[in-house]
């Protein structure tokens, strides 16, 4: 499937989540923990340490929808927990676990250059307004590179010698001595367009997902 697909493919369910049952965000999810297990079943270390980031925000949000939204006691013994926001909260923990899980398998199974090349493209109609399209893609390329960079430089002076200081000293070291380094030129390749019938799916996953809603 094209890259600039995959994307719209994203958006049309990211805006089609808030919107959903409860019942119908859990199969959303185990539909997509299954496809991450198939696309990129080499890579659950980093969809757990995505998860595993996002733990306090999840637990936050459960307990404030459990505890605060009106309605029927959970038990007796614990009037402010109601049934209604122990469903609200997980409905809107279970938006922001599909949510990472797309991102995550948008991530793992497009590489860089695809993602820049699709960006390009689906921001070709603002040049209308002055915006440069090249110029967004360039940027998104470089700023994801540097975000590998980076992960794999702190992940090798968490395992180097020194105090926690030291380290984190040598990292902004480098850092501003990167800054001063002259920038090394982006060549994007170019990419075949969508096929007709390619464009054409983000609509029916949209009507599909308005369909399911309450």
């Amino acid at each position: 499937m094209h890259p600039a697909i995959r994307i719209l493919l994203l958006l049309s369910l990211a805006a089609s989540l808030p919107g959903l049952s409860l019942i119908a965000l859990a199969v959303a999810a185990v539909v997509l923990f299954a496809g991450y297990g198939w696309l990129a079943g080499n890579a659950w270390s980093r969809l757990r340490g995505g998860l595993f980031r996002m733990r306090w925000l999840l637990g936050a949000i459960f307990v404030l929808y459990a505890g605060f939204t009106p309605g029927d006691p959970l038990l007796a013994s614990l009037p402010g927990l109601s049934r209604e926001g122990l469903s609200e909260g997980g409905r809107r923990a279970l938006v922001l676990v599909d949510l990472l899980l797309m991102v995550y398998l948008l991530l793992a199974t497009t590489s860089v250059d695809q993602l820049v090349q699709a960006l390009r493209m689906l921001t070709a109609p603002l040049r209308v307004l002055g915006v440069s399209p090249d110029r967004i893609g360039l940027r998104l390329g470089l700023a994801l590179e540097g975000v590998g960079d980076m992960q794999a430089r702190l992940q090798g002076e968490v395992r180097s010698a020194g105090s926690p200081w030291d380290r984190a000293t040598r990292v902004i070291a480098d850092i501003e001595r990167e800054a001063d380094a002259p920038v090394a030129a982006m060549i994007l390749p170019e990419q075949r367009l969508p096929r007709p019938w390619e464009w054409l799916l983000p609509i029916v996953l949209y009507v599909a997902l308005k369909s399911w809603m309450p």
